[in-house]
């Protein structure tokens, strides 16, 4: 509300100049009627007290107004008024009666548009009649050399003062532009792009490989234990990591890359014209930079990081930067302060058990080779890369989720299997909130065991085992009702060995 009122009192503020330069000059153009007729007096007086004193006091009013907006308009309505007066007084000669009813007008349009103008004009003709009623009906419309000169000094300086005010006006409103601009597409403590502008230019990005092919590498960057630190030290200990990882990374990224603020403690990088390794090297120097000089003097705060460059297996921009996510949740399962690469041929790290971890070979058809040759007896199996496209399943659980040859992912089918009823029972109204929640569930536990109940009344033991290239999803044997409820949220057990006949193996 004071803020409100600062700014009418600046626009009441802003009017009182122009009024006391048009009011005064306006005189000027009375003054040459008035001295050329040889008007009694005490005509002079209602001029000089509206040219000389009015200003003052409609300042003075305005001030004492809590809405000086409405207060000013009031104001050029009494103007627009005393202006007819004056008309009349002058017998309506044509110069000076034309000139004032012109610039009052446009005084009136630039305060309140068509509705102040109409009010304005209104009020000069109830004016023009009060100054009939009172100085008498009079008729001169000519204007001789003494006149036309009264009038240029209003005719040049006023236009140039109005002007003036309009330009300052329309300078401030674009660098109040500028500002609003700039503060919907950066974060206010670190001054890095926010989320939803990073985020569109992440679909730029995306849209511009589709058209050339120009590699690029998306980075997902989040602070190790970032709330330890806000409890710890306390948040301005917080907030200096922030910003001091944000001007980290201007220092360190070039003018090409973009940097954004994801949200909290994490961070997005754009990298185009860079590939993988060029991109896993540039974050290494990074991480390494924040243990060798640390962001606060008090505490070595690390960062993991996901990267992911795109390739033409990604659908859209959204499974570009969900791959990226999928690497940062690996570089966590870790240990953290490390980075990890889509692609990447490190050795994987071991599992809980202390054995080493499986990979996916980078070669899809090799692996599709691989696996149709296991023997899976009734087990339903389908192999999922990091994006969550398919790369392959067999015959049972394309029967299983009903799989159509079009669908090319895990988001597909499920979709396909919520909108035809058909696969496991979906108690969601939303599948969008549905796979959003399945998806931050396969990243917090990278091996899983549950059950699912199918839409035909049948229930499985499913068990999903994500890797360094992508995930498994595996349905065992059929399982009875109060089966499926004691192993809702067993731990994950072991696989145990199968033997049978192998199921010909069927891709998507």
């Amino acid at each position: 509300m004071k803020r409100q009122r600062q700014r009418s009192h600046n626009f009441a503020r802003a009017s009182y100049g122009p009024r006391v330069v048009g009011l005064g000059l306006g005189l000027l153009s009375v003054a040459g009627v008035l001295a050329t007729r040889e008007t009694p007096w005490w005509v002079w007086a209602g001029p000089l007290l509206h040219g000389l004193v009015w200003p003052h006091l409609a300042w003075l009013w305005s001030r004492h107004c809590t809405d000086s907006v409405r207060a000013e308009r009031r104001n050029l309505v009494i103007d627009h008024f005393f202006g007819g007066v004056w008309i009349a007084t002058m017998a309506f000669n044509a110069l000076p009666s034309v000139l004032m009813l012109t610039l009052m007008g446009m005084d009136s349009m630039i305060a309140g548009g068509w509705r102040q103008f109409a009010r304005g004009m209104l009020a000069h003709a109830a004016g023009m009649a009060a100054g009939m009623l009172v100085y008498g009906a009079h008729w001169a419309p000519e204007s001789d050399m003494v006149q036309v000169l009264a009038c240029l000094p209003l005719l040049l300086l006023h236009p140039i003062s109005v002007g003036q005010i309009t330009y300052r006006a329309l300078t401030k409103l674009k660098r109040q532009r500028e500002e609003l601009a700039h503060l919907s597409q950066h974060d206010g403590l670190t001054g890095l792009y926010n989320r939803r502008h990073w985020e569109h230019m992440a679909r730029i990005e995306f849209a511009r490989f589709r058209r050339s092919g120009e590699i690029a590498t998306l980075v997902l960057v989040d602070l190790d234990h970032f709330k330890r630190v806000n409890d710890t030290l306390g948040h301005a200990a917080g907030d200096t990591v922030l910003r001091g990882f944000a001007e980290r990374l201007q220092q360190t990224l070039r003018k090409t890359d973009t940097p954004g603020r994801y949200g909290g403690e994490e961070f997005g990088i754009l990298l185009p014209h860079t590939g993988p390794r060029e991109a896993s090297e540039l974050m290494q120097r990074l991480q390494a930079g924040l243990s060798t000089d640390p962001l606060l003097p008090q505490r070595v705060v690390t960062a993991s990081f996901g990267v992911a460059a795109l390739t033409r297996d990604l659908p859209n921009h959204e499974a570009w930067m969900r791959l990226a996510d999928q690497m940062l949740y690996r570089a966590k399962d870790r240990g953290r302060d490390c980075v990890v690469t889509a692609g990447d041929s490190r050795p994987s790290p071991l599992a809980p058990d202390g054995s080493p971890a499986l990979r996916l070979r980078e070669d899809a058809s090799v692996m599709r080779r691989v696996l149709a040759g296991l023997n899976l007896g009734d087990i339903g199996a389908a192999l999922f890369d990091p994006s969550d496209r398919l790369v392959w399943a067999n015959a049972i659980f394309l029967k299983l989720y009903d799989v159509s040859a079009e669908a090319r992912s895990f988001a597909e089918i499920m979709r396909h299997c919520h909108r035809r009823q058909v696969g496991p029972r979906i108690d969601a109204e939303d599948i969008d909130v549905w796979l959003a929640a399945a998806d931050a569930k396969r990243r917090s536990r990278p091996r899983r065991s549950f059950s699912i109940d199918m839409l035909d009344g049948r229930y499985f033991r499913v068990e999903e085992m994500s890797f360094d290239d992508g995930w498994l999803l595996d349905l065992w044997t059929e399982i009875s009702a109060e089966q499926a409820r004691l192993t809702g949220l067993t731990p994950v057990l072991p696989v145990p060995p199968v033997d049978g006949p192998p199921i010909p193996p069927a891709t998507a």
